[in-house]
């Protein structure tokens, strides 16, 4: 029977990997002293490594009694030094990042967030028709906003604080996290200004042809409660612009739309219904296609979503404009009519469960987790200098002389009050180049697991 493993499920199971830190003893244990050569076939599966040719490790039974033979030293995890990571995508101009979309399979696998250089990540929420990005986002704000003249929009969803900057950021990862409660930071008030089932963009897939009966301009002066007197240079054709909307987007009447029912083209004139506002002489207006919209999911309980349609260039639909972007939507429609073109279809993009910036954590993908252990120096004794370590390795739950290991560090394995020989679950192995231990250095160890 067909299957998939959901994202959702890799990043449970790496919040349950996590959460075991604080009901289990986890200890990074460092170890293989001597150099890597010749065959060992319980371990790796190359013939002849070396220190320039690291070998993979290879899971068998007998793998974990060789690297508890090869133990140098262990230091207890603690749960501080964990964090989910995503993948690291730099903001650079001329890029072409993906954007965001509820249908999009694996989502979490499509470079569609990027980091700038003031380590605040933002998810893309439209690429303009798979346009190169050239305005790099800035700035923080818990609304959708759109590039200054790349015609990106983005989704601010956290600042990487310093603190998480020094211990899990690389060159290929950094941290992510869901807040339980307010730090101060503005990732709180993104999270508790989500709206599950918005609608925040609707996506031009085809801009068709052919819609030259739109007009903008100033209004006349002449208008009353129930129409707009549009522009001298507006059609003299009459009707040509009933069932099309009008909206005000400066002046006196900023921000309402209307829908005309009649137009006299010898006039000029628009018949609406009541404006809340009437237009006058110092009235932008925006004569453009309807967009209409439909909640498609017959359980769906989607309301309050709509859309304008904001730019039409020779004739081509480039841009719908969300106002407002509604709530509780699954999955949608939206049709354009009007302005005597043919041909564009348009794609409604709902937002994730408990919409844009609720939970970063899942909507980037954190399906992957960093534990960072600072080694210093001797860590009091237990840990040798002067040497090399090759080896990384998880050891779940060891024993100590019988018991349960609760000390912070160990050294060895199998000398008294150290660890017991093949004691442990070894959840993780890793092999590396030598790093070499001094006694006045510090080694931060990153490890990165994979769900």
């Amino acid at each position: 029977m067909p299957a998939i493993i959901t994202n959702a499920f890799r990043t449970y199971n790496a919040d349950q990997f996590i959460s075991s830190f604080s009901t289990n003893k986890m200890y990074l244990m460092i170890g293989k002293a001597d150099a890597w050569s010749g065959a060992s076939a319980g371990q790796y599966a190359e013939a002849s490594p070396s220190d320039t040719s690291i070998p993979t490790p290879i899971d068998t039974v007998q793998a974990p009694f060789i690297h508890h033979n090869d133990m140098i030293a262990a230091k207890l995890i603690n749960a501080s030094d964990i964090s989910h990571v995503i993948k690291r995508t730099d903001w650079a101009s001329g890029t072409v990042y993906a954007e965001y979309s509820h249908t999009q399979d694996d989502q979490i696998d499509q470079t569609f967030f990027v980091m700038t250089d003031q380590y605040n990540v933002y998810k893309c929420i439209s690429n303009n028709g798979g346009a190169a990005s050239t305005d790099k986002p800035v700035g923080q704000s818990s609304s959708i906003f759109d590039g200054a003249n790349d015609g990106y929009r983005w989704k601010f969803m956290y600042e990487v604080q310093q603190a998480d900057v020094l211990k899990y950021v690389t060159t290929d990862w950094i941290p992510v996290k869901y807040l339980l409660a307010n730090d101060g930071t503005l990732q709180w008030t993104v999270q508790a200004a989500a709206v599950d089932g918005a609608m925040d963009h609707i996506d031009v897939t085809n801009g068709g042809t052919g819609y030259v009966n739109v007009n903008t301009g100033t209004a006349q002066a002449g208008s009353t409660s129930t129409t707009i007197k549009l522009a001298s240079t507006a059609s003299a054709t009459n009707d040509i612009y009933n069932g099309m909307t009008v909206y005000i987007s400066s002046g006196t009447g900023m921000g309402q739309i209307k829908t005309i029912i009649d137009y006299v083209g010898s006039t000029k004139v628009a018949t609406v219904s009541t404006w809340t506002t009437t237009p006058d002489n110092t009235s932008v207006y925006e004569v453009m296609p309807i967009v209409a919209i439909a909640d498609a999911d017959p359980e769906g309980s989607g309301t309050g979503a709509a859309a304008r349609c904001s730019s039409v260039v020779g004739g081509v639909i480039k841009k719908i404009t969300m106002a407002p972007v509604g709530s509780g939507y699954r999955m949608a429609t939206a049709t354009l009519t009007g302005g005597g073109g043919s041909g564009c279809t348009l794609e409604p993009r709902i937002g994730p469960k408990g919409g844009h910036g609720k939970n970063a954590k899942t909507e980037l993908g954190g399906a992957y987790v960093m534990l960072n252990v600072r080694l210093t120096g001797t860590e009091g004794g237990d840990f040798a200098v002067g040497d090399d370590f090759r080896k990384v390795v998880l050891i779940a739950n060891p024993f100590a002389s019988g018991s349960a290991a609760t000390a912070t560090t160990y050294s060895g394995a199998g000398a008294s009050n150290e660890l017991d020989n093949d004691s442990g679950e070894m959840i993780y192995v890793e092999y590396r180049a030598p790093i070499n231990r001094a006694s006045d250095q510090t080694e931060d160890v990153k490890l990165v697991v994979e769900f």
